[in-house]
């Protein structure tokens, strides 16, 4: 080269486009806080470009091709944000497609035992040999669980469902619930059932206590006090509770509590005491006593429980008597129930039976 002759130098002339005060800050926070690591990098390539960094030293400072910086500062210009985003793009063609998905679930649908194979419920990999050897599929147990997840079939036990066979369900239940709707004038409608067995032992529940620092109750291994069931009679239209504590089911034993609770009413008034289909509750005794001592038996449906009023109260008893309690024999246990039941029946059945009535008059 000749002595005299200037050598002039070529500008650079990939720069990005300038920038606003509010896309600067925008860019400033994506290459810090951005969820993937190319928006990021890109992010910090077009701060660089904006503050006059060529493109080799921007390819230096990310240890990357110049080519790829200038890709990004290029897309920048034309597209704005959006060119941040990245494109994942590549691999192979999808081996599993939107057919092959289908029989697989259709599969993994179906009964094994249905399908010929010895067995009652597929797992992972007997579905995925299954589907192998039928040359649907080659696929991995792991990736064909996440295919099942995504088509929303998931692992669960099984259920059973009950209908009642009783061919006069529905005159049963439309008395059953006549009775509860209106009080006859003649008489009280009572709603009994057992609740049991309960047994003498530590019963976990719930309680307010200071984070990780939750009540403890002891553990026991040895039960030696038996079993005890719970007699209730509802009183329906009075909302009155009465619970009594038994040692067996026996029909002798319902008898004596039917008499207990007989005892609360005057004779002229007739109860309507409605009870489901235990064999116990139906003895020739209770017949007896029943029709001699102005009682109506009123059978619930077979299988229809649910109808039956008193079953709703049982599970507060339950949740605040029987949970969250250790009590040391019956008689602590007795003094708690009994205690709990004074406090429902208490000032508040006056106001629940005062609104109940008042609803009944609007109503009619």
């Amino acid at each position: 080269m000749h002595p005299t002759l200037e050598v002039v130098m070529r500008r650079p002339s990939v720069f990005v486009r300038e920038l606003s005060p509010q896309e600067g800050e925008r860019l400033r926070r994506m290459s810090k806080r951005a969820k993937h690591f190319s928006t990021s990098q890109r992010a910090a390539i077009l701060l660089a470009s904006a503050t006059r960094h060529t493109v080799p030293q921007i390819a230096s400072l990310w240890q990357t091709d110049e080519s790829h910086v200038r890709k990004v500062i290029h897309d920048f210009n034309e597209r704005g944000f959006g060119s941040l985003r990245p494109d994942f793009r590549g691999g192979r063609p999808r081996r599993i497609t939107a057919e092959v998905r289908r029989r697989i679930v259709a599969v993994a649908g179906a009964r094994p035992d249905g399908l010929g194979q010895p067995f009652t419920r597929w797992s992972l990999p007997k579905l995925a040999a299954y589907l192998r050897a039928r040359g649907v599929c080659g696929i991995s147990p792991a990736h064909l669980g996440r295919v099942l997840a995504a088509a929303g079939l998931s692992f669960q036990r099984t259920r059973s469902w009950k209908a009642s066979p009783d061919p006069d369900y529905e005159a049963k239940a439309a008395r059953v619930l006549s009775l509860y709707e209106r009080a006859p004038e003649d008489g009280a409608v009572i709603s009994f059932d057992q609740l049991g067995p309960l047994s003498l032992r530590p019963t976990h529940g719930s309680g307010w206590a200071r984070r990780q620092r939750p009540e403890r109750h002891r553990a026991t291994f040895n039960r030696r006090h038996g079993v005890r069931y719970g007699f209730g009679a509802l009183d329906v239209h009075q909302d009155r509770l009465r619970l009594r504590l038994m040692r067996r089911r026996r029909g002798r034993d319902t008898l004596a509590f039917m008499r207990q609770v007989r005892l609360c009413y005057p004779r002229r008034v007739r109860l309507y005491w409605i009870q489901d289909n235990l064999s116990a509750n139906w003895t020739p005794d209770i017949r007896e006593f029943a029709a001699h001592d102005n009682i109506e038996l009123v059978p619930l449906p077979t299988y229809a429980s649910y109808l039956n009023r008193i079953e709703a109260h049982f599970r507060p008893i339950t949740e605040f008597v029987v949970n969250n309690a250790d009590y040391l024999d019956w008689d602590s246990f007795q003094h708690a129930l009994a205690a709990h039941v004074r406090h429902r029946n208490g000032p508040d059945r006056d106001r629940r039976i005062a609104e109940r009535e008042r609803k009944l008059m609007v109503a009619a």
